[in-house]
């Protein structure tokens, strides 16, 4: 016979900020770490036209962060993760991702 446990009131938002936590903790991770590669092709310039080696690691990284930053843009409109979290998790992988294609363009 099982013991009677008294009835806790079940609370939603508290599940939700736990699940915010759970969910949105591999994003920022995504995030700074694109931040990062972002900012590191940003403070890369090559030392003249024929410093190759400089401009392929610009073109690799950027391709590594438009990666990185595909990933997190998936994973933030799975409609797990979309209900609990909101479309404004969207902004730092785009904004990351359009400023290194800028990037990428330019050198």
């Amino acid at each position: 016979m099982k013991p009677d446990l008294p009835h806790l009131p079940y609370d939603p938002e508290q599940d939700r900020r736990a699940l915010r936590w759970v969910l949105g903790v591999p994003l920022v991770i995504l995030h700074v770490l694109m931040a990062g590669l972002c900012f590191a092709v940003y403070r890369t310039e090559p030392q003249g036209v024929w410093d190759d080696g400089a401009y392929a690691g610009i073109d690799a990284v950027c391709l590594v962060v438009l990666f990185l930053g595909s990933w997190a843009a998936l994973l933030t409109l799975l409609p797990s993760r979309r209900r609990v979290l909101g479309l404004w998790w969207l902004a730092p992988p785009l904004a990351l991702m359009f400023l290194t294609v800028v990037r990428a363009a330019t050198v």
